[in-house]
């Protein structure tokens, strides 16, 4: 289990309902008095009032009404109401975890069937994850998916996202993207980085996907995509910065993603912080980042470039042809096969990006990291037959974080094999 979902606070419980409170530097101690079923509190005196108690990570909401009854300088009482029965749900709920976590599934069983019972919807959260994965209890996700949906409605906020996968792929519930994509936007909402992550899995393989119903990429949906004016993004807005926040909270599936995405995106430094972010996953077997990790390392040895890694990749046969017709003189694609490719030595702006305009974002630091809109010029430096030759290329984004490339030379076409230059 990750602790992104276990709250590190107490809560009391009654059959119907439970409070959570923050023990943070102010609240003195918690007291349970269960002959005179009374709640004594003892805190610090905060000047503001709303410092005293709040929900832990957003995870359980505080379903008691707590009643301050006095504000002095110094020292403060909150009188809770008569409690009938008063139980501890955080000793049950922490022996579920504990057991669980050394594979002992009978007893995690056990106690957190108790705790969801005294009203701990941690417990059910446990459930869920137990019913899905088989532990201890035979797999059925209906049946997990029913106790997910208990924790959610007791505010565990990890259940949310738990909830869109099941939802997205229509396991155990029927299958209902709506359904999914609300539940992984609520979970973002709260704060959950598995939440956030999903949600940009779900916008970004419904309705925003370029794929068709085999899976393989439509063209027609990419330019449809790509044609969009950016006022009219807001799902790509939310879908990005979805990722962004995930990632920012160091979750590590999200980190991989987004240092994927940052590779085949054009953007204002997308290359150093993509860079940045494999640093913090070094460990990754993600074979298209390794590429991508070694050529932003070489693009940035050979000088300035806007290109993502991607686009630079792409534009290395188109550039390198071109390149070897102004060094090598050859013009036949026949006689080319049997050349030396020219190197590529440096890269340089040779015509600054104009009309450039970016998807907005809402995360800071990541306004221009997506380019939508603009155009510029590039000297590509090639060596080969012994002369030095420089290629101008003309970018313009393809309104996906993409570019289309031209260069003014050709190659002469051979019999039936139109050249793409």
């Amino acid at each position: 289990m990750t602790a992104w979902f276990w709250p590190e606070t107490t809560a009391i419980c009654v059959p119907g309902g439970c409070a959570t409170l923050v023990i943070g530097s102010k609240l003195a101690a918690v007291v349970l008095t269960s002959a005179v079923q009374m709640v004594f509190v003892g805190v610090w005196f905060l000047h503001e009032l709303g410092g005293w108690f709040a929900p832990v990570n957003s995870q359980i909401r505080p379903r008691m009404v707590i009643v301050i009854s006095k504000r002095v300088q110094g020292w403060g009482v909150a009188l809770c109401c008569f409690l009938s029965f008063p139980l501890i749900a955080t000793a049950g709920f922490n022996e579920a975890l504990t057991a669980y976590q050394v594979k002992d599934y009978p007893t995690a069983l056990n106690e957190a069937r108790q705790a969801a019972g005294a009203g701990d919807a941690r417990g059910c959260f446990l459930l869920g994850i137990m019913y899905q994965d088989g532990s201890g209890v035979p797999p059925s996700t209906p049946e997990a998916a029913a106790w997910y949906e208990k924790a959610a409605q007791g505010g565990v906020i990890g259940a949310f996202a738990k909830l869109a996968q099941l939802y997205a792929r229509g396991d155990g519930v029927p299958k209902n993207q709506d359904k999914a994509i609300a539940y992984a936007r609520r979970g973002d909402q709260l704060g959950d980085p598995e939440g956030s992550l999903f949600l940009f899995v779900t916008l970004t393989a419904g309705p925003l996907s370029q794929l068709d119903a085999a899976g393989k990429p439509d063209r027609a949906k990419y330019q449809t995509l790509a044609a969009r004016p950016v006022a009219e993004r807001a799902l790509d807005v939310e879908a990005k910065d979805a990722l962004y926040r995930a990632a920012a909270k160091e979750y590590p599936l999200a980190q991989l993603l987004l240092a994927a995405s940052l590779g085949g995106t054009i953007g204002d430094g997308n290359r150093e912080r993509m860079l940045a972010l494999v640093a913090k996953i070094p460990n990754h077997a993600n074979p298209a980042l390794k590429n991508y990790e070694k050529l932003a390392r070489h693009m940035a040895h050979l000088g300035q470039t806007y290109t993502s890694p991607q686009l630079f990749f792409d534009a290395q046969a188109s550039q390198m042809l071109a390149g070897m017709i102004q060094t090598c003189g050859i013009r036949d694609p026949q006689a080319a096969e049997k050349v030396v490719p020219p190197e590529l030595t440096a890269i340089s702006i040779s015509k600054p990006l104009s009309g450039a305009n970016y998807l907005p974002s809402h995360v800071a630091g990541n306004e221009h990291a997506f380019l939508a809109a603009g155009e510029w010029e590039e000297s590509w430096t090639y060596r080969g037959c012994g002369r030095t030759a420089n290629v101008t290329v003309k970018f313009t984004a393809d309104g996906m974080g993409g570019a289309y490339m031209t260069s003014a030379q050709t190659l002469k076409k051979a019999p039936d094999s139109p050249s793409k230059l």
